[in-house]
Formats: C-alpha cells, structure tokens, sequence
C-alpha cells in the first residue's frame, strides 16, 4: 500500500502549522482475542492519551490498533486476489468497512472487497505470497466516528454553519499531495461528522500509517484517548519524494537508535541538510526538531541540526519525513527489545 503523502510546499518550515503533542500513558493488560481457524491468542493491548492543543495544528498517529479479525495459511494467490479455503468473509467482515491486511514481510494492503473466500488486494502482492506457507492476519481500519466518537465524544469545537473558519478540523493525507477535511457539525437540530462539501463521514477509515493533522481553533486541552491492540510486525510504507505525514504506528519505546531508518533514509556527510532526508518532530512548544542520521564514513549517529545527538529521542505518534529522493519503500520495525516479549 502506498502511503499517503503531503507536497513539498507543505513542509512544516512553510506550512506555519503548528503541533504539541503528549504522549501521557501506555497501559498493558492481557486479553483474549478471538482469531480465525477457531484458535486463539493472547495479545497485548492498552491505551494512550494524546493532548490536543488550541490554536495549533496537532499532528497524531494511530500507535494502538483494531485486533486482528483474521489469521490464516493463504491457500492460492493471483495479481489481484488471495483464497482461503474455508473461510467465510461474507459473515466475518462487514460490507463498507475498510481492512488491513498484513503480511509477514511488512507489506500491507487496503482491503474493501472480498468475497466468501477471497480478499481482492489494490496492488499485485504475489512476490511476497507462498501459497501453503505464508500466514496473513487482517484488521479494521478504525473510523473518524470509532476514534473520536460518532456525537464527537471528546469535544471537538463543532461547526455551527458547515464552514471550517470557526471549527476543529481533522486533515488526512489524500494520497496525490493534499489532504481530505473533515469535522463536526452542529447547528443544534442536525449532528454530525461530514467532509467541506457536507458528504456524511463518520465512517471514513483511519489507516494507521497516515498522521492526522488536527487543527484546533481555540479552547482548551482535548486529551484524545485511544485504546487496542500493539501490533509488534514490521510495516511497509512508501516514501513519496517531498513531505510525508507518517503514523509511527508503534508505542512510545520506539526511539531513533532502535529503529531501522538510519540504514533507509539519506544521510547526511557533512552535517548539513541539504541532501539529507529529514525525520521533523514537534518539540512542544510550536516548532520541529529535524534528526537527520550522520554518516561520514568513520562517525555515524542521529543529530539535529545544531549538530546535538538525537538517537535516543522517541517517535512521536505523527510525524513528518522530508524524502530528497526518489519514492522509496520503507520498513518500520517495533524495537525487538521491547516488543518481542510482549
């Protein structure tokens, strides 16, 4: 699956859209949860708490997820379809919801058809497929409704005449260099989330490589709590050239060092930031820190751009990477230390 992207122009140094993000709690407890083939497992579950700050640009991820639905020996494969011999999608998956499919490699796929015994994938996987031997596991995309409430659970400042200048809005990249808007309205009769041209969009998906950028207009602190599963499997993402809005899809404990980026992304060889790609957080406080990995042949480390070492700063949930290249495929790994004993 391609992730979606922003525009170059979008950069946060030019887009003057502003983010603070805390990640205030991961909480771990062990749950059953129901698998195909009349199996089951225990996962890791939890939750984490976002603040969502007024008068800025929030920009989130989703680092907990919808528990696995399915999990299965794919039977036979072709470009556009994979087959599973006594499964049963028709009563398993809901008709208009939006499926994760994930394979062992990282590689995901966007699932929205399917039949009884056949997932129709966008995009030909069957490089990464051997029929008989590899195991796929399929989740929900959550919705805009599932994750911020269907009656806007946690506040969001509605619209009251179906404009935005006045209201929350949630931006999600659109996969060609903009972004789908949506938000709350709420003109005291009529309630509901819908896009800028009023289509209804509670059930809008979420997909977890994307980062939503959440504009707030004013008020106070919104502490967003999202609750699921830890999915501990590495995860495939196109990098398109210029600004992406990655979800970095994993908890807290995922740092720079521990993760495997450095040996993906440009560096740069002489401390500049010209060639080099750039992984940007927000720092708290309105602005970005820029990492990018330093590698002159002898020294090779995470720095900012005043040269500060930067590896063992965490991943915030959303963040943006600056590609100076080429589209390239990138696989984000859990921290084996941390996630493998989970």
């Amino acid at each position: 699956m391609t992730s979606k992207a922003g525009s170059l122009a979008n950069t946060p140094t030019n887009m003057n859209k502003n983010r603070f993000l805390s990640l205030l709690a991961i909480g771990l407890l062990a749950a059953n949860v129901a698998w195909a083939q009349n199996t089951a497992t225990t996962t890791p579950v939890g939750y984490v708490s976002e603040v969502l700050k007024p008068n800025v640009t929030n920009i989130i991820g989703l680092t907990l997820h919808s528990p696995t639905v399915f999990n299965a020996v794919i039977s036979s494969e072709a470009s556009n379809k994979i087959t599973f011999t006594g499964a049963n999608f028709s009563t398993l998956l809901s008709s208009g919801s939006t499926y994760i499919l994930e394979l062992p490699d990282g590689t995901i796929q966007e699932i929205t058809s399917w039949n009884a015994t056949e997932l129709f994938t966008p995009q030909d996987v069957t490089d990464q497929i051997t029929p008989g031997v590899t195991t796929v596991a399929l989740r929900k995309a959550p919705t805009i409704g599932e994750i911020f409430g269907n009656t806007n659970t946690f506040g969001l400042t509605p619209s009251a005449d179906g404009g935005t200048t006045n209201c929350d809005t949630i931006s999600i990249p659109n996969g060609s260099g903009g972004f789908s808007t949506y938000f709350y309205y709420n003109d005291g009769t009529d309630q509901l989330w819908v896009d800028v041209d009023f289509n209804e969009a509670q059930n809008v998906p979420l997909v977890y490589t994307d980062a939503m950028l959440i504009k707030r207009v004013g008020g106070s602190d919104i502490t967003l709590t999202v609750s699921g599963e830890i999915k501990k499997t590495p995860t495939k993402v196109v990098a398109l050239a210029g600004a992406n809005y990655i979800g970095s899809i994993y908890p807290a404990a995922n740092t720079l060092n521990s993760s495997s980026l450095s040996t993906q992304l440009a560096p740069s060889t002489d401390g500049g930031i010209a060639s080099a790609d750039l992984l940007q957080f927000p720092n708290g406080t309105g602005g970005f820190i820029t990492n990018i990995y330093y590698n002159d042949g002898t020294d090779q480390l995470w720095v900012d751009v005043d040269f500060n070492e930067t590896g063992a700063s965490a991943f915030t949930s959303g963040y943006v990477l600056n590609n100076r290249n080429a589209n390239k495929l990138l696989t984000h790994t859990p921290d084996p230390n941390v996630f493998s004993g989970l």
